[in-house]
Protein backbone atom coordinates (compact mmCIF):
# COMPACT_ATOMS: atom_id res chain seq x y z
CA UNK A 1 0.00 0.00 0.00
CA UNK A 2 0.75 3.34 -0.94
CA UNK A 3 -0.30 7.09 0.56
CA UNK A 4 -1.21 9.09 -2.70
CA UNK A 5 -1.34 12.86 -2.95
CA UNK A 6 -4.62 13.41 -1.09
CA UNK A 7 -4.18 11.41 1.50
CA UNK A 8 -5.77 8.27 0.19
CA UNK A 9 -3.91 4.97 0.32
CA UNK A 10 -3.83 3.14 -2.90
CA UNK A 11 -1.88 0.46 -4.44
CA UNK A 12 0.92 0.24 -6.20
CA UNK A 13 2.23 -2.63 -8.70
CA UNK A 14 5.41 -0.59 -9.30
CA UNK A 15 6.28 -0.28 -5.88
CA UNK A 16 5.51 -3.91 -4.65
CA UNK A 17 7.80 -5.46 -7.83
CA UNK A 18 10.96 -3.01 -6.50
CA UNK A 19 10.67 -4.80 -2.75
CA UNK A 20 10.05 -8.22 -3.81
CA UNK A 21 12.47 -8.36 -6.74
CA UNK A 22 15.03 -4.82 -6.10
CA UNK A 23 16.49 -5.21 -9.47
CA UNK A 24 13.44 -6.29 -11.67
CA UNK A 25 12.83 -2.17 -12.77
CA UNK A 26 16.42 -1.29 -12.12
CA UNK A 27 18.16 0.07 -15.32
CA UNK A 28 21.46 -1.76 -16.09
CA UNK A 29 22.15 0.62 -19.02
CA UNK A 30 24.46 2.41 -16.82
CA UNK A 31 26.97 -0.64 -15.87
CA UNK A 32 26.60 -0.93 -19.46
CA UNK A 33 27.62 1.85 -20.62
CA UNK A 34 30.74 2.31 -18.33
CA UNK A 35 32.22 -0.89 -19.25
CA UNK A 36 31.46 -0.34 -23.14
CA UNK A 37 32.64 3.61 -22.68
CA UNK A 38 36.29 3.16 -24.34
CA UNK A 39 35.15 0.53 -26.94
CA UNK A 40 32.47 3.13 -27.44
CA UNK A 41 34.57 6.53 -28.23
CA UNK A 42 36.67 4.37 -30.32
CA UNK A 43 33.99 3.43 -32.47
CA UNK A 44 32.52 6.91 -32.76
CA UNK A 45 35.76 7.89 -33.21
CA UNK A 46 36.24 6.15 -36.64
CA UNK A 47 32.77 6.32 -37.75
CA UNK A 48 33.36 10.32 -37.63
CA UNK A 49 36.63 9.64 -39.30
CA UNK A 50 34.92 8.29 -42.37
CA UNK A 51 32.09 10.54 -42.59
CA UNK A 52 32.26 13.37 -45.16
CA UNK A 53 32.95 15.91 -42.27
CA UNK A 54 34.63 14.40 -39.11
CA UNK A 55 34.43 17.77 -37.32
CA UNK A 56 30.58 17.49 -37.14
CA UNK A 57 28.39 14.48 -35.78
CA UNK A 58 25.81 13.31 -37.62
CA UNK A 59 22.26 11.01 -37.60
CA UNK A 60 23.92 8.06 -36.60
CA UNK A 61 26.77 9.31 -34.19
CA UNK A 62 24.53 9.51 -31.50
CA UNK A 63 23.50 5.63 -31.84
CA UNK A 64 27.36 4.29 -32.68
CA UNK A 65 28.46 6.28 -29.71
CA UNK A 66 25.43 4.40 -27.54
CA UNK A 67 23.86 6.83 -26.21
CA UNK A 68 20.84 6.34 -28.65
CA UNK A 69 19.47 2.84 -28.41
CA UNK A 70 18.67 2.51 -31.98
CA UNK A 71 19.40 4.84 -35.13
CA UNK A 72 15.58 6.14 -34.50
CA UNK A 73 16.31 7.48 -31.60
CA UNK A 74 20.02 8.54 -32.98
CA UNK A 75 17.93 10.75 -35.41
CA UNK A 76 15.74 12.27 -32.84
CA UNK A 77 18.89 13.45 -31.07
CA UNK A 78 20.60 15.04 -34.12
CA UNK A 79 17.76 17.19 -34.94
CA UNK A 80 16.36 18.35 -31.44
CA UNK A 81 20.05 19.19 -31.07
CA UNK A 82 20.85 21.24 -34.46
CA UNK A 83 16.76 22.99 -33.71
CA UNK A 84 18.53 24.27 -30.30
CA UNK A 85 21.86 25.35 -31.97
CA UNK A 86 23.56 22.71 -29.94
CA UNK A 87 25.03 21.45 -32.99
CA UNK A 88 25.66 24.99 -34.90
CA UNK A 89 24.34 25.41 -38.55
CA UNK A 90 25.34 28.58 -38.74
CA UNK A 91 28.32 27.56 -40.38
CA UNK A 92 27.09 24.59 -42.49
CA UNK A 93 29.42 22.35 -40.82
CA UNK A 94 27.43 21.08 -37.58
CA UNK A 95 30.12 21.75 -35.01
CA UNK A 96 29.35 20.95 -31.13
CA UNK A 97 28.45 23.85 -29.32
CA UNK A 98 28.62 23.55 -25.92
CA UNK A 99 27.64 26.97 -24.92
CA UNK A 100 24.44 26.38 -26.27
CA UNK A 101 23.56 24.01 -23.56
CA UNK A 102 21.54 25.28 -20.41
CA UNK A 103 19.09 24.65 -17.97
CA UNK A 104 16.72 24.47 -20.55
CA UNK A 105 18.35 21.20 -21.90
CA UNK A 106 16.27 18.55 -19.98
CA UNK A 107 12.70 19.68 -21.74
CA UNK A 108 14.48 20.71 -25.11
CA UNK A 109 15.68 16.40 -25.12
CA UNK A 110 12.41 15.88 -22.94
CA UNK A 111 12.01 12.79 -25.03
CA UNK A 112 15.07 10.74 -23.82
CA UNK A 113 15.15 9.84 -19.76
CA UNK A 114 17.82 11.88 -17.80
CA UNK A 115 20.71 9.23 -17.74
CA UNK A 116 20.66 9.43 -21.38
CA UNK A 117 20.49 13.23 -21.10
CA UNK A 118 23.94 12.80 -18.90
CA UNK A 119 25.21 10.62 -21.18
CA UNK A 120 24.62 12.70 -24.38
CA UNK A 121 26.34 15.67 -22.64
CA UNK A 122 29.35 13.93 -21.95
CA UNK A 123 29.27 12.67 -25.32
CA UNK A 124 28.97 16.52 -26.74
CA UNK A 125 32.01 17.61 -24.30
CA UNK A 126 33.81 15.00 -25.47
CA UNK A 127 33.79 15.51 -28.94
CA UNK A 128 34.16 19.54 -28.75
CA UNK A 129 37.43 18.47 -27.77
CA UNK A 130 38.31 15.56 -29.87
CA UNK A 131 37.40 18.20 -32.63
CA UNK A 132 39.75 20.96 -31.11
CA UNK A 133 42.45 18.13 -31.30
CA UNK A 134 41.78 17.36 -34.81
CA UNK A 135 41.47 20.87 -36.63
CA UNK A 136 45.43 21.17 -34.85
CA UNK A 137 46.42 17.65 -36.22
CA UNK A 138 45.04 18.62 -39.75
CA UNK A 139 46.66 22.34 -39.35
CA UNK A 140 50.11 20.57 -38.42
CA UNK A 141 49.86 17.84 -41.38
CA UNK A 142 49.13 20.53 -43.97
CA UNK A 143 52.05 22.40 -42.76
CA UNK A 144 54.48 19.34 -42.69
CA UNK A 145 53.16 18.24 -46.35
CA UNK A 146 54.05 22.05 -47.43
CA UNK A 147 57.45 21.59 -46.09
CA UNK A 148 58.01 18.46 -47.14
CA UNK A 149 57.01 19.68 -51.04
CA UNK A 150 59.58 22.64 -50.69
CA UNK A 151 62.14 19.70 -49.47
CA UNK A 152 61.73 17.93 -52.44
CA UNK A 153 61.47 20.73 -54.92
CA UNK A 154 64.92 22.02 -53.43
CA UNK A 155 66.34 18.11 -53.51
CA UNK A 156 65.64 17.88 -57.31
CA UNK A 157 67.07 21.82 -57.53
CA UNK A 158 70.63 20.44 -56.37
CA UNK A 159 70.29 17.60 -58.36
CA UNK A 160 69.96 19.15 -61.64
CA UNK A 161 73.03 22.18 -60.30
CA UNK A 162 74.83 18.78 -60.11
CA UNK A 163 74.08 17.85 -63.10
CA UNK A 164 74.93 21.49 -64.76
CA UNK A 165 78.75 21.77 -66.37
CA UNK A 166 80.78 25.26 -66.08
CA UNK A 167 79.29 26.79 -69.45
CA UNK A 168 75.71 26.24 -68.59
CA UNK A 169 75.87 27.75 -64.95
CA UNK A 170 74.28 30.96 -64.12
CA UNK A 171 74.94 33.19 -61.22
CA UNK A 172 71.37 33.87 -60.20
CA UNK A 173 70.90 30.07 -60.08
CA UNK A 174 73.54 29.28 -58.39
CA UNK A 175 72.67 31.44 -55.64
CA UNK A 176 69.52 30.39 -55.91
CA UNK A 177 68.31 33.90 -56.40
CA UNK A 178 66.40 33.00 -59.89
CA UNK A 179 62.90 33.85 -60.14
CA UNK A 180 62.14 29.65 -60.02
CA UNK A 181 62.30 30.06 -56.16
CA UNK A 182 61.15 32.84 -55.74
CA UNK A 183 57.87 31.67 -57.69
CA UNK A 184 58.08 28.74 -55.51
CA UNK A 185 58.32 30.17 -51.78
CA UNK A 186 56.00 32.87 -53.03
CA UNK A 187 57.99 35.54 -52.79
CA UNK A 188 59.44 37.96 -55.68
CA UNK A 189 61.19 40.54 -56.72
CA UNK A 190 59.11 43.98 -57.62
CA UNK A 191 61.23 45.10 -60.72
CA UNK A 192 61.83 41.40 -61.84
CA UNK A 193 59.85 40.77 -65.30
CA UNK A 194 56.63 38.18 -64.91
CA UNK A 195 57.78 34.30 -65.32
CA UNK A 196 56.36 33.36 -68.74
CA UNK A 197 55.20 29.91 -69.64
CA UNK A 198 57.35 28.28 -72.34
CA UNK A 199 55.92 25.60 -74.97
CA UNK A 200 57.28 22.42 -72.55
CA UNK A 201 54.75 23.88 -69.81
CA UNK A 202 58.24 25.32 -68.05
CA UNK A 203 58.09 28.82 -66.25
CA UNK A 204 60.81 31.31 -67.77
CA UNK A 205 62.08 34.06 -67.89
CA UNK A 206 62.57 35.02 -70.79
CA UNK A 207 65.69 32.02 -70.74
CA UNK A 208 65.51 29.04 -68.78
CA UNK A 209 68.35 28.08 -66.75
CA UNK A 210 70.13 25.23 -68.82
CA UNK A 211 70.25 22.33 -66.34
CA UNK A 212 71.29 20.08 -69.51
CA UNK A 213 74.01 20.31 -72.28
CA UNK A 214 71.72 21.05 -75.84
CA UNK A 215 71.63 18.61 -78.11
Amino acid sequence: MSRKRKGSKGFSFTRLANIMVPNFFADTAPTITSALVGLRKDMCYAHQLSSPNPFALDERSFYVAGVADNEAVSRKMYKALKKHGILRADDGNGEVDTRKIGQSFIHQLASINVMRQRELINMLFWWEEETQRLKKLVAEERRAKEKLDQLKFARERIRMKKRQRPSQRRADVEADKDNLMEAFYGGGSRNAPPLAQTSSGVQDNGKPPEYYAPG
